[in-house]
């Protein structure tokens, strides 16, 4: 039987493959500008209370706790929660920690909060259909979600610029188990299912990398990374660019009856 993907052990490779890389910086810095200017709940002045669900090492959660938030962190990995727990202590900011997954947290914690931050964990759920009630289950009514994914309409159109035919002719997407490339990459319109199925209305839909991960080497190297972040500045927000990036990220309020 299937199981969800957990980072212990993997957590170091992680941050070095993943978090501190350019591609890792610019989704960090993306995702952080659409939430600090896009989502409304976070323009209103007011301490929210929020949870951060599969938090991984916490950087954006910090963020949020350094604005005067109260955070509570939960993942299923011991390993991500350690280096959140330290990035917290780095930045001198106070927060809750949770060793359990979304889907069991309700069992064992009766808070509801304000706002979700549910980013690059979907994808690497063996049943990701059934997560969005779950989180609906942990907001107050009215609340918002913020849900950031892994785009499989990205990994098509890549495979196709390669030339790999075979593969997605196969529909073959998913990373290899106990690797760094998600098990499960996402079909947005299964996710705007999900969502209005569950009383979601998405407010905006971003894209998260949109040139990035479809230049060679070679232009990587050859442009700097603030012509690069120039450019994913402008076309994030641009259709049909941005529904071809590697992540999407939907700013989500849940219905107040």
């Amino acid at each position: 039987m299937s199981e969800d993907t957990n980072f212990d052990q993997h957590s170091k490779r992680f941050k070095n493959n993943i978090y501190d890389t350019d591609k890792g910086k610019i989704r960090l810095k993306q995702l952080l500008h659409d939430l600090q200017h896009n989502m409304p709940v976070l323009q209103q002045n007011k301490k929210l209370s929020i949870l951060d669900a599969g938090c991984g090492m916490g950087q954006v959660a910090v963020h949020l706790a350094k604005q005067g938030h109260r955070l509570t962190l939960c993942d299923i990995s011991s390993d991500m929660l350690d280096i959140a727990r330290q990035t917290f202590v780095d930045e001198d900011c106070s927060a809750s920690f949770i060793r359990s997954s979304a889907q069991t947290l309700g069992s064992e914690h009766d808070k509801s909060y304000d706002l979700i931050l549910f980013h690059a964990v979907l994808e690497w759920l063996d049943q990701p259909e059934t997560i969005i009630s779950s989180l609906k289950q942990r907001l107050k009514p009215g609340g918002s979600l913020s849900l950031m994914f892994y785009n499989k309409n990205s990994i098509i159109f890549y495979n196709l610029l390669k030339g790999n035919f075979k593969k997605v002719l196969k529909q073959d997407f998913k990373g290899h188990p106990g690797g760094l490339t998600p098990v499960n990459p996402i079909d947005p319109d299964d996710v705007s299912i999900w969502l209005q199925s569950n009383q979601f209305t998405t407010l905006k839909k971003t894209g998260i990398r949109v040139l990035y991960d479809y230049l060679n080497k070679d232009l990587k190297q050859g442009r700097s990374i603030e012509d690069i972040m120039q450019m994913e500045s402008i076309y994030a927000d641009k259709s049909p660019f941005n529904q071809l990036a590697r992540y999407l990220h939907y700013i989500c309020e849940l219905s107040d009856k």
